[in-house]
C-alpha cells in the first residue's frame, strides 16, 4: 500500500480523532473514513473544518458534494448523510443534475412571471435614469412609458403583441398629434429593444412599428403684432407666468430648459447677461439681458417668497411647473385682446415660435445671420458657417448680440420705429 500524502490519513474516523485534530501552519489536513467510504474530514489552516463526500452516480459521473461544517455537523451525521446519497446515487439519482435541473425550472418560472411594468421599471432605473441628462426629456420618457405601457404592467411582457403597440401609436395619431406618435413609437421601440437584448424577450415586438406619418417642420412664426399683443396680454398673467412669458419674448431663449429653469446664481446683473451653463446642445451659453429684462428679473427677486435658487418656483426648492395650463390662460387673454379688435383668434402657437419670430424679425432689420444664430445658440448647418469653422471661430460677438436683442425689445414695444428715425438723423 503506498504512503500516505502529507496532510492526507485513510483511517476509520472517531469523534475523539476528529476533536483531537489541529489545524495545519499552512494547507490543510484530510482524514478519509474507511467505515464510509468516500466520507473525508478537511481542516485548512484557517481553522475551518469541513465534511466532504464523493460517490460514482450509477451509469453517470464521479461527484463531489459538501455535506456540512464541523462541529454543527457531528461524525455521526456525516455518515448518515453520506449514506443517503450513497442510496441515492445507487439507483442512479444524481444531487447536482437534480439541482440544476431544478433551478433551471426556477429561473424559467420566473421569467414566465416577469411582467411589463416588471422590466419597465429595470429599464428605467439601468437605462433612463443613467444615459439620459436629468431634465425635461427624460421625465417626459419616463412618463411616457408608464402612462402608455400601463394597461401591459401587470402581463407578462412576451404577451405584448406588435399589433398591440401599432394601436398606441395611431391612436396617437388619429388625434392630429404625428410628431408625439412618432416619439411615443421611438420610446416603445428602445424600450422593447433593450428589453430583447438582455434576454426578457425571446422576440421584439415593436421591431417592426411602422411611423405615425411623415413629420413637417413648424414654420408657424407669430407677426410682430402677434408677439405685441402676447406681451400686453402677459400683465394679466400674473406675478410669476407674466415675467416667464415677457422673458421667453425678449430673450430669445428656449422657453423650459433656459427660462423656466433659470437660476439666480446664472444672473449677472451688473453685466446685463446669464449663462445657461448646460442648455440644449450641451454648449454652455451667454445670453443678453436688455434693460426691460433686467427690470423684470429684479422685480421677481425683490418679491421671492420663500428665497430660491431657481428664477420661477413656487415651492422655493424646485422650479416651477405647469406651462401647459398657463399657455391656455395666456392664451385666452390674448385671444380677449384680438377679439376687441375684431380679429380672429390667434392660430395655433407654441413658445418655441417666438425663437423664429426673433430670429425673422432680426434678420429683416439687417443684422447679421451668424449674430442671430449667436443669439439662439444654434449649431452650424445650413448656410450656417460649418460645424468645423465653429471649433476655430470662437468670437462671441456679444457686443453685437446686445444691440440686436436691445433692438428686439424696441420692436415689441413699438418704438423700433423711433430708433431708426434716431439712427437715419444722427448718419445725415
Amino acid at each position: 500500500m503506498p504512503p500516505e500524502r502529507p496532510g492526507k490519513m485513510t483511517t476509520k474516523l472517531t469523534e475523539a480523532l476528529i476533536a483531537a485534530t489541529k489545524k495545519p501552519a499552512s494547507g490543510r489536513i484530510e482524514l478519509s473514513d474507511t467505515l464510509r467510504k468516500g466520507l473525508r474530514f478537511r481542516m485548512t489552516s484557517t481553522g475551518a473544518a469541513t465534511w466532504l463526500y464523493q460517490k460514482t452516480i450509477k451509469g453517470g459521473v464521479r461527484r463531489g458534494f459538501t455535506l456540512g461544517a464541523y462541529p454543527s455537523m457531528s461524525l455521526k451525521d456525516a455518515r448518515a448523510e453520506a449514506l443517503v446519497i450513497e442510496l441515492e446515487a445507487d439507483r442512479g439519482i444524481d444531487r447536482v443534475l437534480v439541482a440544476e435541473e431544478a433551478a433551471t425550472k426556477a429561473a424559467e418560472v420566473a421569467a414566465a412571471m416577469r411582467t411589463t411594468g416588471d422590466i419597465l421599471a429595470m429599464y428605467i432605473s439601468m437605462h433612463i435614469d443613467r444615459n439620459l441628462k436629468p431634465g425635461q426629456s427624460r421625465t417626459e420618457r419616463q412618463t411616457q412609458l408608464r402612462t402608455y405601457l400601463k394597461p401591459f404592467s401587470s402581463r407578462n411582457i412576451s404577451s405584448v403583441k406588435r399589433s398591440e403597440l401599432q394601436k398606441i401609436v395611431d391612436a396617437k395619431a388619429a388625434e392630429g398629434k404625428v410628431v408625439m406618435a412618432n416619439r411615443l413609437r421611438s420610446a416603445l421601440c428602445a424600450f422593447f429593444a433593450w428589453a430583447h437584448a438582455r434576454g426578457h424577450i425571446e422576440t421584439n415586438p415593436a421591431e417592426t412599428l411602422q411611423r405615425a406619418g411623415k413629420e413637417t417642420s413648424r414654420r408657424r412664426t407669430p407677426t410682430l403684432e402677434e408677439v405685441a399683443q402676447m406681451w400686453q396680454a402677459s400683465f394679466d398673467q400674473g406675478d410669476l407666468w407674466g415675467p416667464f412669458f415677457r422673458l421667453c419674448i425678449l430673450t430669445g431663449q428656449r422657453s423650459r430648459k433656459d427660462v423656466l429653469e433659470m437660476e439666480w446664481k446664472w444672473v449677472n446683473f451688473e453685466k446685463s447677461r446669464y449663462e445657461i451653463p448646460v442648455p440644449k446642445n450641451g454648449l454652455p451659453h451667454i445670453a443678453h439681458l436688455c434693460a426691460e429684462a433686467i427690470s423684470e428679473l429684479r422685480a421677481l427677486k425683490e418679491r421671492q417668497t420663500p428665497a430660491s435658487p431657481f428664477v420661477f418656483s413656487t415651492t422655493g426648492e424646485t422650479a416651477a411647473s405647469g406651462v401647459t395650463k398657463a399657455k391656455q390662460r395666456f392664451d385666452a387673454a390674448i385671444n380677449e385682446i384680438r377679439g376687441k379688435k375684431k380679429q380672429k383668434p390667434i392660430e395655433h402657437w407654441v413658445l418655441h415660435d417666438l425663437r423664429r419670430s426673433q430670429a425673422t424679425a432680426l434678420a429683416e432689420a439687417g443684422f447679421d445671420e451668424g449674430v442671430v444664430d449667436r443669439i439662439q445658440n444654434h449649431v452650424a448647418g445650413g448656410s450656417r458657417a460649418s460645424a468645423v469653422a465653429g471649433v476655430y471661430n470662437k468670437a462671441e460677438k456679444l457686443p453685437e448680440r446686445a444691440r440686436a436683442l436691445d433692438a428686439w425689445a424696441s420692436m415689441v414695444l413699438g418704438r423700433w420705429g423711433q430708433v431708426v428715425q434716431i439712427t437715419d438723423a444722427r448718419a445725415v
